[in-house]
């Protein structure tokens, strides 16, 4: 090995400088690119209440990803590093999560628990309890646990400290990821890009572990602000979203004449220029189907701006917020799969409109929802049917048949039902949903 002098070791990597918040292209200047990529992970806190070892383990992380301007192989380093810590939090979490003692169930046997002082003694006791098909008790559930980082994301999963079906694909690609840097078959570069992404993937994931969702995250996000809005639309299809602070001013649609306009008011999430969480689908509300992508929900309407300037005047509305991960939705598949229902909404259906069969899924968005339940009716695409996740996409199926099944699929999962019956209302729908009565 060629022994370098220390000022060729304090000299900036050519190749890292070729970063700048444009993309690639011209160099920045050595200060300008170590401050550029420190701040990609700067808000990268932990919350307080992480364990010592991943939180030192992570702030390493932070640290040495700051020498990546020097040497472009540290990126690959944080990155690969970044994987590993992955499983530490894992274990450091259920370490605190089974407060010195784990619990098996044996089949046709009483229930064997023992005192555990390190993760070591974890994997002692489950490599003895799995000869006996043993499988480990995580509340009211008996999950299949083999001490690895599989074992870890499926108790995780099952403890509730993660959330959310998007973000399960996520931990799948993270753990494949993991396995080929701790079982490596080749050399591998890992961008600066990619090292930061890892690192804040990261973040995310300890901090949903121990109980902080992240604010505009990637992977388990905050729940989302909303805010009193109106719909409006006219008979030629116009529609529009304004905020409710909208009507206390001049009404300057009726003063200008233009086509009667009919209004509803909604908590809705508001449009923002460049954010990820704008709902590209709120023209398509409908208070009998989910067609928004973000929960939308009815408040007053449909009537005109004068009937809504003094609804709004006399309730006075708040917005709030609203976690919209893990959501619940019955399907309707009858000649044809219709857009996903609130399961109360469902139940308040007339018995002539409950036919066919009803499917209750788990998932992030309607869509998703949607998507599965339409590709589970051919076989070859892979979508499960049965009660579980699906192996062809981030749904969870909860069961399936007829209403009154669906609808007790839906309470095991949410609690008690609440008959919701609202009046008929919706925008003038676009193509997004063909299959919309």
């Amino acid at each position: 090995m060629e022994i370098r002098p220390l000022a060729e070791l304090r000299a900036a990597d050519d190749l890292s400088l070729a970063f700048n918040p444009y993309g690639l292209g011209g160099r920045m200047r050595p200060e300008e690119a170590a401050e550029f990529q420190q701040r990609q992970i700067a808000d990268c806190d932990l919350t307080a209440g992480a364990a010592a070892g991943t939180r030192d383990s992570f702030e390493r992380l932070r640290t040495v990803f700051a020498y990546g301007v020097l040497c472009y192989d540290v990126y690959t380093i944080v990155s690969d590093q970044a994987l590993l810590i992955y499983e530490q939090a894992l274990r450091d979490r259920f370490m605190e999560w089974c407060g010195g003692t784990i619990t098996f169930r044996v089949p046709q046997a009483p229930d064997v628990s023992y005192s555990v002082t390190s993760y070591d003694d974890v994997k002692r006791c489950v490599n003895r309890m799995m000869r006996q098909r043993a499988k480990l008790a995580v509340g009211t559930h008996d999950i299949e646990f083999n001490g690895m980082l599989h074992g870890l994301r499926l108790w995780a999963r099952t403890a509730g400290l993660l959330r959310g079906r998007r973000s399960r694909a996520a931990e799948e690609a993270l753990a494949k990821l993991r396995n080929h840097v701790a079982h490596p078959s080749g050399h591998h570069v890992d961008t600066p890009v990619g090292a930061a992404r890892t690192v804040r993937d990261l973040a995310e994931l300890i901090n949903q572990l121990w109980g902080r969702a992240t604010p505009d995250g990637r992977l388990y996000p905050a729940p989302l602000h909303r805010e009193i809005a109106v719909l409006s639309w006219n008979s030629a299809g116009r529609t529009r979203m304004e905020p409710a602070g909208a009507l206390t001013a001049a009404d300057s649609m009726e003063d200008q004449g233009d086509d009667e306009y009919q209004h509803v008011v909604v908590r809705a999430i508001p449009f923002i220029p460049g954010s990820r969480w704008n709902d590209e689908h709120w023209a398509e509300f409908d208070t009998r189907y989910e067609t928004t992508q973000f929960p939308t929900e009815y408040l007053w309407g449909p009537g005109t701006r004068a009937e809504a300037r003094t609804w709004l005047e006399h309730e006075r509305p708040e917005g709030d917020s609203v976690d919209f991960t893990d959501r619940v939705f019955l399907v309707q598949e009858h000649e044809r799969v219709l857009p996903p229902m609130r399961p109360a909404v469902a139940a308040g259906l007339p018995d002539n409109e409950r036919v066919g069969i009803w499917h209750t899924v788990r998932a992030d968005l309607p869509e998703d929802a949607f998507v599965h339940v339409r590709g589970s009716r051919d076989r070859s695409t892979g979508h499960a049917r049965r009660p579980g996740d699906c192996p062809a996409c981030s749904a969870e199926v909860l069961g399936s048949g007829s209403h009154d099944e669906a609808l007790r699929a839906a309470a095991a999962a949410l609690g008690p039902i609440q008959v919701m019956q609202l009046p008929s209302v919706r925008l003038p729908s676009s193509t997004f949903w063909p299959d919309r009565p």
